[in-house]
């Protein structure tokens, strides 16, 4: 399945492994039929290591189809199976022996069986594989809306799409959560869109898989890591100092709108997304800036020139623009982790964060709820 392969390049990325001391000295046998065998092809047990799929051992199978795999299992670890470069299976291996069925030449199924950890992998492919029907559905009726220029159906969209990612985090942390005493919730968290959002659950969830494997080195790799993903501002802080020159080289400090309501708003004017919540912003500056709202703009452009057409095109009529032109090695973009944009903080008149990431109409029913 091509799903499959998707979730093996991922896990190259965000499986780490290293050498530790040995939990289970074992051999374990992954085992199988392939039902169309090729003479001579091969079958290959990969592991996933930094950044890489390392061969562990190839066979062929016999001309009945039958092959075996025998290696040596330190501790819990992820594993693919490689049946003639044409078919792929995520493993778990541990102290269990797996068994694969396969098509062969020609065909597309493979499946393992064996452990209870193969049952908890599967779980999370079916329900990748079913959420990529619903994008799938989803994506054509928002292209449809594009096409025919319906702002309404547009809007309504949006939100249904956000809603929808949401949900698919709610259901994956749900999942991953009650993965206990396995190393699968690893895998279960690379389908997070924005890792930074959720960080308080990796944290939590790292915690809870040290105590339940605490000799893994794949957990202990996982934890190290959650640096990278710890927001540089979180809701309730106050927001780090930004001082950059505006449109006319003068420097402007976000400090200045203190006694403000202020969405501080990241964006850029080769950003679609961006562009597309403009008439929101603009819309709710004009309704509650007499009120005590104002918007500090952070653009990551790298021309002035793009900067500020994006600015008159989109009637960004608010004073308080600001860039240093370095793209995403913007100092402020720097100071605040910020890796994909748009990403808008909303900020109270002492300069706390009372928002995050708010567009839409959820942006307009905060405003609503402080204003009104």
């Amino acid at each position: 399945m091509n799903l499959k392969k998707n979730i093996a390049i991922a896990l190259v990325f965000i499986i780490m492994s290293a050498c530790t001391a040995s939990k289970n000295d074992g051999i374990v046998r992954v085992s199988g039929v392939i039902k169309n065998p090729i003479p001579q092809g091969e079958i290959i047990l990969e592991r996933f290591e930094v950044g890489q799929v390392v061969p562990v051992a190839t066979v062929n199978a016999d001309s009945d189809g039958k092959f075996e795999i025998k290696t040596k299992i330190s501790e819990p670890g992820f594993y693919r199976i490689n049946v003639y470069g044409q078919q792929f299976e995520i493993l778990v291996l541990d102290k269990e022996d797996i068994t694969i069925t396969a098509d062969g030449q020609g065909g597309q199924m493979i499946e393992s069986k064996g452990t209870e950890d193969q049952k908890r992998l599967a779980e999370v492919q079916d329900y990748m594989e079913a959420y990529s029907h619903v994008v799938r559905d989803f994506n054509e009726r928002y292209s449809q809306a594009q096409q025919s220029g319906d702002i309404a159906k547009i809007d309504q969209l949006v939100e249904e799409g956000t809603s929808l990612e949401a949900g698919k985090v709610k259901d994956l942390k749900a999942m991953a959560w009650k993965m206990d005493g396995s190393i699968v919730p690893l895998m279960v968290t690379d389908y997070f869109p924005d890792k930074s959002q959720e960080y308080k659950f990796l944290d939590s969830l790292g915690q809870k898989l040290q105590k339940e494997l605490p000799n893994s080195s794949q957990v202990e790799m996982f934890v190290s890591n959650l640096d990278f993903f710890k927001p540089a501002v979180q809701i309730g802080d106050i927001a780090p100092e930004i001082s950059l020159p505006n449109p006319d080289g003068e420097m402007v400090n976000l400090s200045d709108l203190r006694g403000k309501y202020v969405l501080l708003d990241f964006w850029a004017g080769w950003c679609g997304p961006c562009r597309q919540e403009n008439p929101n912003i603009v819309a709710m500056y004009n309704k509650y800036n007499k009120d005590g709202f104002e918007v500090f703009g952070v653009s990551l452009d790298r021309t002035r020139d793009k900067w500020l057409s994006a600015i008159a095109e989109d009637g960004l009529i608010w004073p308080s623009h600001v860039s240093d032109l370095k793209y995403f090695q913007s100092e402020a973009a720097m100071t605040y982790k910020v890796n994909a944009i748009p990403f808008a903080l909303l900020l109270d008149p002492e300069g706390r964060v009372i928002g995050k990431n708010l567009r839409g109409k959820v942006l307009q029913d905060k405003l609503a709820s402080i204003f009104e």
